[in-house]
């Protein structure tokens, strides 16, 4: 069945960069960077470098490697091709359309592992084996289930042009797996290598270092955490000693007993303050273990700093004026409500779960809930900035979202400030089903760290982080995930559609195309 989908989405794929390249067939967009850059290295000239590009060369690595690959190739069977042609930008595009099939699976390997290695013993979930059987049987197959993440709207349309994304989320993607295998090493070449596709995947190689910690110290989880389980389980908030579950043991828990489940247990219903003051205790005790296991994770996040260091504070290596760090709030805001937005059918139930948490505690949710929509109008209020290229540039979705929707009115900000409170709401409500509050704390600060510096408002910033949610959320239900891959599927068609079928002319008679 997996290659079954495999084969569907390697045709699907295939057809649609066919018609992009028929339609499309000079540079686009950023790829008048990215091409003539990836001929130069294909030329072998490694010391060529244009001032706009921002990021590390690992995908001008990837494209020589495999334009170079052409060459030999053609060479074999005696046909002769220049540099210039076996490098040319149709071609580097169908590289990314290899690359986003390794991407499907690596998150359908992810998705495996944390079903299989998160699943509690027999007899420990709600209902005994039966019932834990049933939940697991209720969601579709990491396989599936992968296959609608490769569908993901931002992932899916830089499938098929020559840019940094794709190359960027498939290394990020092997990293996570390989630390999930507890293959640390290799995870770090995998995190390595994400950084010189971009940058900021140094914070998610920190993050998936983290995870690895609290993985080895047994606090990743959720102490009441049923692989794949909807039915049965606890609610997000509610005390796990309620449950009667406890983390998975045996090699998926870091090999932890059952008393050590009971402390993990007793330190999550505590809060917060006891739980990271149990990490911190398990992670003295084992510091000798920790770092031997850990240390090669520490490489990428190290590197990077070094790197920080030497060129001078500035993350880009490029167009620096155009980068410059900023304290930029309102990212955080936006990455809420898309994420919500994007992940929508998994959420939903949220709005019951959180409703009947609500309804325990009428006072204190409403304290809360206006506390969020406070904080939220704060930041908006005090942290909303608008790039100049998103001003400039109506080539681009986000000019439109900025001048339609952001800027229409003054206090548009702020009406929106419920939804973005209602949005990350159900998203950490939705994680929380699944992961401890430490994971929680690591991820968010991550989003901050990649987002909150950043000027230009991009919705393919977002796709490191959505992707760590969705692979982290309980798998969706064959209702959610045909809900998932129907929004996915219109949104992606009606984007291929208006970027192939509508261009437009610019006052100088270039054609120009609408794209994310």
């Amino acid at each position: 069945m997996a290659w079954l989908l495999a084969s569907a989405f390697v045709a699907l794929q295939s057809a649609v960069l066919s018609l992009v390249n028929d339609t499309v067939k000079d540079d686009y967009m950023d790829e008048v960077f990215h091409g003539p850059q990836a001929r130069e290295y294909c030329r072998g000239d490694f010391a060529s470098w244009h001032p706009k590009i921002t990021t590390f060369p690992g995908v001008y690595y990837l494209g020589t490697a495999y334009g170079w690959g052409r060459w030999a190739a053609q060479a074999l069977v005696g046909k002769v091709v220049n540099t210039e042609e076996a490098c040319s930008t149709p071609f580097l595009r169908s590289l990314n359309v290899l690359l986003s099939l390794a991407c499907l699976l690596t998150t359908r390997a992810i998705l495996r592992h944390r079903r299989s290695h998160g699943r509690l013993a027999p007899g420990q979930a709600r209902g005994g084996p039966q019932q834990q059987q049933a939940a697991s049987d209720a969601a579709v197959s990491p396989g599936l289930h992968a296959l609608v993440l490769a569908l993901y709207p931002l992932h899916w349309f830089f499938s098929f042009l020559y840019y940094t994304d794709v190359a960027s989320l498939l290394f990020l993607l092997l990293c996570n797996l390989q630390a999930l295998r507890r293959s640390y090493l290799t995870a770090a070449l995998a995190g390595a290598a994400a950084v010189l596709c971009r940058q900021t995947n140094a914070v998610w190689a920190a993050f998936v270092l983290g995870e690895s910690a609290l993985a080895e110290l047994g606090l990743a989880d959720a102490p009441w955490a049923a692989a794949g389980s909807g039915a049965g389980s606890s609610g997000p908030w509610r005390s796990p000693r309620k449950s009667g579950s406890s983390v998975a043991a045996g090699k998926g828990g870091a090999g932890q007993g059952g008393g050590e489940d009971e402390e993990a247990a007793r330190a999550d219903a505590a809060g917060l303050l006891p739980e990271l003051g149990l990490a911190l205790s398990r992670a003295w005790q084992r510091r000798g273990r920790l770092a031997a296991a850990l240390w090669p994770l520490l490489l990428p996040p190290v590197g990077f700093v070094a790197f920080l260091v030497a060129n001078g504070g500035a993350v880009v290596l490029g167009d620096k004026e155009a980068h410059v760090p900023v304290r930029h709030g309102a990212q955080l805001l936006y990455f809420g409500g898309w994420a919500a937005l994007m992940l929508w059918p998994q959420l939903l139930p949220e709005v019951g779960a959180l409703g009947r948490a609500a309804a325990r505690r009428p006072m204190a949710a409403v304290v809360v809930a206006a506390g969020a929509v406070a904080a939220a109008a704060g930041v908006a209020h005090v942290s909303t900035l608008v790039h100049p290229y998103v001003l400039a540039d109506n080539r681009h979705y986000v000019f439109y979202l900025w001048r339609r929707l952001l800027d229409r009115h003054r206090l548009a900000r702020y009406a929106l400030a419920p939804a973005n409170a209602a949005a990350w709401a159900l998203l950490l409500s939705g994680l929380r089903r699944s992961a401890s509050r430490l994971w929680l704390l690591g991820f968010l600060a991550c989003v901050a760290a990649t987002l909150l510096p950043a000027w230009l408002l991009e919705l393919r910033y977002f796709t490191p982080g959505l992707f760590l949610a969705a692979m982290r959320l309980r798998p969706p239900s064959p209702l959610q995930a045909g809900a998932l891959l129907a929004t996915y599927a219109v949104v992606d068609a009606g984007s291929m559609f208006l970027f192939l079928r509508r261009p437009f002319i610019f006052a100088d008679g270039s054609v120009a195309r609408f794209m994310w």
